[in-house]
């Protein structure tokens, strides 16, 4: 990430580290979709590194309380965001500009869910739809405040994302159906890239009009404070990809979703009950 933090997620990135690699510099051709390839890049890769921290942590993380396991989850993958923290708003714009959207959810989604099988979670009803849609929205809304953070080592953030953990997570209070479910994320994403257009706009001029980025007009200004209904359809989709009843490593793959809307998810739901988590474990 070190090329990253002097030329920033742009195409020049791409092209430099092709070239520390012994490539030649016109490698990056071979990343159609340009510089967001780099920034999904470099989010499988701090999910993967969590993954490796939550498993070497297990036996900490058993003896703490569900919401300390949370915050333990999300406190480690914010703190892979240090060495970019200065260029990640641009990395943020990047990754909300509609055509990317989807996508971004997509990892959000997995990252709640990884985050939430090591806290223990075990259910198998709606809840498991909506505990990973309100953590999405912690994790989100916790990375926005990081990037304004000024106080020593981030106190500021932790106290923040605390307060947001203990405050939020109220699961006794749950929407009745998927279709509120799905509400609930669009609004909570709709606020996240609203965000991220008016943080990362000044920010994020320089990166875009050196990349393919500048071929879209006003691609930050696209983004705008609604959500694609393409970025409702990935949080739907992406959010069971590991089920609700098969949670675990083995489902894992880092891009095994499976497209459903929402008719066919509640489908499933209908079906969970009465039957063995066994008979479901896909």
């Amino acid at each position: 990430m070190f090329i990253v933090m002097l030329k920033r997620w742009t195409i020049e990135a791409l092209a430099a580290g092709a070239t520390d690699l012994g490539y030649p510099s016109v490698a990056h051709g071979m990343f159609s979709r340009g510089a967001v390839e780099l920034v999904e890049y470099f989010m499988d890769s701090c999910l993967a590194k969590l993954r490796e921290t939550l498993i070497v942590n297990t036996e900490k993380l058993q003896a703490m309380t569900v919401a300390e396991r949370l915050k333990f989850g999300v406190r480690a993958r914010l703190e892979m965001l240090e060495p970019v923290l200065a260029t990640w708003p641009q990395g943020m714009a990047i990754g909300a500009l509609p055509q990317n959207a989807p996508s971004t959810a997509k990892r959000l989604a997995m990252l709640s869910d990884e985050i939430w099988y090591f806290a223990g979670d075990k259910s198998t009803d709606l809840s498991w739809y909506t505990k990973r849609a309100i953590l999405t929205g912690i994790y989100a809304s916790t990375e926005l405040f990081m990037l304004n953070d000024k106080s020593p080592n981030f106190q500021d953030t932790w106290a923040f994302l605390d307060r947001r953990v203990d405050e939020t997570i109220q699961l006794g209070e749950l929407p009745q159906n998927l279709n509120d479910v799905a509400g609930m994320a669009s609004i909570g994403l709709q606020s996240v890239f609203s965000a991220v257009t008016s943080l990362a706009g000044p920010l994020a001029g320089q990166i875009i009009s050196n990349s393919p980025l500048s071929q879209v007009p006003n691609p930050i200004s696209a983004v705008g404070s609604v959500v694609p209904p393409s970025v409702v359809s990935a949080v739907a989709s992406g959010m069971p990809f590991n089920s609700p009843a098969s949670a675990g490593p083995a489902g894992h793959d880092a891009m095994a979703f499976k497209s459903k809307d929402l008719d066919e998810i509640n489908a499933e739901l209908e079906k969970l009950g009465g039957a063995d988590a066994s008979e479901r474990r896909s």
